[in-house]
């Protein structure tokens, strides 16, 4: 009985001794992206993620660019599956993170964006262009106007543009806006030589002559007062005052407002003298002590 077991366990051990395994990447140990193992290549999801083997890569030309993109003598890869129609004789990678292109196209992430690679460049704002169309950051088409397309302003979360013939806030059209007469105010305002907008909006019948921006999302005329490019009904331009724009409160010499609601019972005239408003809500008004 010991003389057959023993014989077991040597022919076992000599089995296990003749097969190879490939050791696959493992989160725990290895970091994440492409990993050529033996004759598999793989890729490695982030902890906690698995590994899965690449059909149809070949370890021997393989070559990593980055965690993301790699490629080997007949297919691109992007996070380990690959990416259709890209030629790895011409792949690059792109200055701004997601972009590349080969001789025929320029990809957004998986997806092809241009083909007209040679004319395509890349703008400020996450926005690009090649030589027919601007594109929005999400890749879409914003405008088929390169030739005269124009940044106008990027700052405080607003990233203005135009063209021959259309105004841009954000990637969304300003409907009515005129581009040889726009100009950007600030706090999402702009206007033209007939209108003033907020954000993608025309603010109905604002006086553009007299119109400003006050403090954050206010703005006057000499008619009414705005809040976020809506009408504050009742507030009166000539004595109305942002008491604090973070808290979206403010003031005119009869009544208090929360954005565009007037505060119950608060009276601007018994405000406490030099107090920092803290506080502000559709029902209250509060001030440091």
């Amino acid at each position: 009985m010991r003389t057959i077991i023993a014989a077991t366990v040597l022919v076992a051990v000599a089995l296990s001794g003749g097969c190879s395994t490939v050791d696959e990447p493992d989160s725990l140990v290895d970091e994440a992206g492409y990993h050529v193992r033996d004759n598999a290549v793989y890729y490695l999801n982030p902890f906690p993620g698995k590994a899965f083997e690449i059909d149809g890569a070949d370890a021997a030309t393989f070559d990593i660019i980055d965690r993301t993109y790699a490629l080997d003598s007949g297919q691109v890869y992007i996070n380990g599956y690959p990416l259709p129609g890209a030629q790895p004789g011409s792949f690059e990678l792109l200055e701004r993170p997601g972009f590349a292109k080969d001789s025929r196209r320029v990809y957004q992430h998986d997806q092809p964006i241009s083909t007209d690679p040679g004319h395509f460049e890349l703008l400020p704002g996450g926005l690009s262009k090649d030589s027919s169309r601007v594109y929005a950051s999400d890749g879409a088409v914003l405008s088929h106007d390169p030739a005269e397309f124009e940044i106008v302003s990027d700052e405080d979360d607003y990233l203005f543009a135009k063209d021959g013939g259309s105004v841009y806030v954000n990637n969304r059209p300003i409907r009515g806006a005129s581009p040889s007469a726009f100009e950007v105010l600030s706090g999402g305002y702009s206007r033209d030589a007939e209108h003033a907008f907020y954000f993608d909006r025309q603010i109905t019948d604002a006086d553009v002559a007299s119109f400003r921006v006050l403090e954050g999302p206010y703005a006057v005329d000499s008619q009414r007062v705005y809040w976020m490019g809506e009408v504050i009904a009742g507030a009166d331009p000539a004595s109305f005052e942002v008491l604090n724009a973070n808290f979206e409160c403010s003031a005119d010499a009869e009544h208090a407002f929360y954005r565009q609601t007037t505060i119950p019972g608060a009276r601007p005239a018994t405000f406490p003298a030099d107090s920092e408003v803290v506080g502000c809500s559709p029902a209250s008004i509060s001030f440091a002590d």
